[in-house]
């Protein structure tokens, strides 16, 4: 997620995930128990995953414009394919689609002997597109309050196309894999959730990374600007940052001076790390793991409240106008 425009995608498959699940329920014609926006699944990032009652796996890809034979989501619908487990869903969605994006896609789902898969083919409704280009011009905090926008019109027109592999059964002899899970990643797995679901704006909240990893990054604006939240590094301490890198030392620089009055608003003490150009805050009073996890929780919703207008926004040409729409999280030198 930067500072230019181009969010409208993310801000259609959230509106989905969170508001309107009934639309893949219409599709699939069954009831969906959970959808999950920016979902990890064999290494690769899903647009939208979710599980239906009976227990299909669920797989969407969305665009906002025209699917052609070249079209890098094509790509990504024969990934998801390819790794989708028997009895699955994928429902691609776009605003139309050409004859040799979907034989492409009939040609994919002919070559399945193994397992079961359906594939959806559906038509964007255009009347979202307006409202998801409004959306695109608000201050990125302010996404997550206007989002319901999206219900004044149906999200999807209808089924453009369907096709199902033919799969004469799955074998009796049962294929166990062994995973182990570890604690980090049980622990970096409750703590996205707990970010996605606690904070107003859990628009922000994409990974980029998977969680077996000591840091959760998140994109704070543009390009060589992070968010970070590190539950526990090799010396054993946990903290929330903001990293910046020579292409955005000029917001670190200018955040420096605000240094004094971020620290009054989060109510944190504020490490100016000059040789890893970061600012960072570090929590040491605890008494257990989920009170950790609920500090760290809170401090990157403050985090990303006062840096956001700085980092997103600062010596661009819409600064004036988007800090206007967001004066709580100006910084006052």
């Amino acid at each position: 997620m930067g500072i230019a425009k181009g969010d409208k995608e993310n801000y259609l498959n959230l509106y989905i995930t969170l508001l309107n699940k009934e639309a893949i329920e219409d599709i699939i014609s069954e009831k969906v128990k959970q959808l999950k926006w920016e979902y990890y699944y064999e290494a690769k990032k899903i647009d939208i995953f979710g599980q239906s009652i009976s227990g299909k796996s669920i797989f969407i890809e969305n665009q906002t414009n025209f699917a052609f034979e070249n079209d890098r989501h094509l790509k990504s619908i024969g990934k998801i394919i390819e790794k989708a487990p028997h009895e699955s869903a994928v429902i691609w969605g776009a605003t139309g689609f050409s004859a040799e994006a979907l034989d492409k896609v009939a040609g994919m789902i002919r070559e399945i002997k193994d397992k079961t898969i359906e594939f959806y083919a559906v038509e964007v409704n255009s009347s979202v597109l307006p409202i998801l280009e409004k959306l695109d011009t608000m201050h990125i905090l302010h996404v997550m309050d206007n989002l319901k926008q999206l219900n004044a019109v149906d999200t999807y027109n209808d089924i453009f196309d369907k096709y199902v592999s033919t799969c004469k059964g799955i074998s009796e002899k049962s294929e166990y894999k062994f995973k182990r899970v570890t604690d980090r990643e049980r622990t970096n797995a409750y703590i996205i959730n707990e970010l996605r679901s606690r904070i107003k704006y859990p628009n922000i909240f994409r990974e980029k990374r998977t969680v077996d990893t000591n840091k959760l990054r998140y994109g704070a604006g543009r390009s060589l600007c992070d968010f970070e939240l590190v539950f526990s590094n090799l010396k054993g301490e946990a903290y929330v940052s903001c990293q910046f890198a020579n292409l955005t030392e000029n917001i670190y620089q200018e955040l420096i001076k605000r240094k004094n009055a971020l620290e009054d608003k989060i109510g944190n003490v504020v490490v100016c790390d000059d040789e890893n150009m970061r600012m960072v805050s570090f929590i040491e009073q605890f008494e257990h793991k989920f009170e950790k996890i609920d500090q760290l929780v809170e401090l990157m919703d403050k985090y990303i409240f006062y840096f956001s207008n700085y980092t997103f926004y600062l010596g661009t040409v819409s600064q004036e106008q988007m800090w206007e729409k967001h004066k709580e999280g100006l910084l006052e030198t």
